[in-house]
């Protein structure tokens, strides 16, 4: 098959790592300090790196990993902006976002309440230091409840510098999804999204189609509306950095509104922001 035909979503889930089969004669380092004589990643673009005898446990899937992104560790640590994570390569989406999604999908779609419950705080705050001082995203597999994975993703995305619709045009998001005819509504919003920074409006696009399927699987008892509860507040935000009690009141019912609109846009929309082109 041809897998430049197929959605990010596929393509991703397909992407093999590309290691070379003899060991490489550098002496290469994993944390904590554990030193070994690996496998070359040749033609990755995730970086990874793999003892010879460990290379089928590499995680998957395969994604371009940025080089040089900020490492913040500590208790209530704040992400950098979402372009510093996402590769400069199209689609432009950080690797965490889409092995999260990957692991949601392949797990938690028969899960009631996803994204609603809680997984477990502490190791949250685990997989979130690991990825922030290795670069590398966590062996997500690994993770028994589904539901810290999702609060992983949560996380990433709640703690942004600035939300994933941009300060710049969170208000015009949600002047937007208040305009009554619908008609009109979806003319503004399809303008606001053009005008998201690249890596923004990709992995907007990615995780509304994400989204989509969740709300599609009646077991998780997770509709269009109770998305928006959760995601509302998460992915829209608000148009200033620390806005005050008024503002967060004020905003609240527009922030589910917004994600309202965004998930009852057609899927082939989103669809060509996350295929590979030829």
């Amino acid at each position: 098959f041809d897998d430049q035909r197929l959605p990010l979503g596929d393509v991703i889930i397909l992407r093999p790592h590309f290691l070379s089969s003899e060991n490489s004669n550098e002496l290469l380092s994993w944390p904590p300090l554990i030193h070994f004589r690996g496998l070359k990643n040749s033609d990755c673009d995730c970086k990874v790196v793999s003892h010879p005898q460990c290379r089928e446990r590499c995680p998957l899937p395969c994604t371009p990993n940025p080089i040089g992104c900020p490492l913040k560790i500590g208790e209530g640590c704040v992400y950098d902006v979402l372009a510093d994570y996402a590769p400069d390569s199209s689609p432009s989406i950080p690797p965490l976002v889409i092995s999260c999604v990957n692991e949601i999908e392949q797990r938690g779609l028969c899960e009631a309440g996803l994204y609603r419950l809680s997984g477990s705080y502490v190791q949250v705050k685990d997989l979130k230091e690991e990825f922030l001082l290795t670069n590398m995203v966590p062996v997500l597999s690994e993770v028994k409840n589904i539901n810290t994975v999702t609060g992983l993703l949560k996380d990433f995305l709640r703690n942004l510098k600035e939300p994933l619709l941009t300060f710049r045009l969170t208000q015009a998001f949600m002047d937007a999804a208040e305009v009554s005819d619908e008609e009109n509504s979806f003319s503004l919003l399809y303008q606001s999204i053009s005008d998201l920074p690249k890596a923004n409006r990709d992995t907007l696009a990615f995780l509304v189609l994400h989204l989509q399927r969740v709300a599609e699987s009646l077991e998780t008892r997770m509709d269009i509306h109770n998305l928006a509860l959760v995601f509302g507040p998460t992915i829209v935000g608000h148009a200033v950095p620390n806005p005050d009690l008024i503002t967060i009141m004020w905003d609240t019912n527009r922030q589910i509104k917004v994600m309202e609109r965004l998930l009852t846009m057609p899927s082939n929309y989103w669809d060509q922001f996350v295929t590979e082109q030829p």
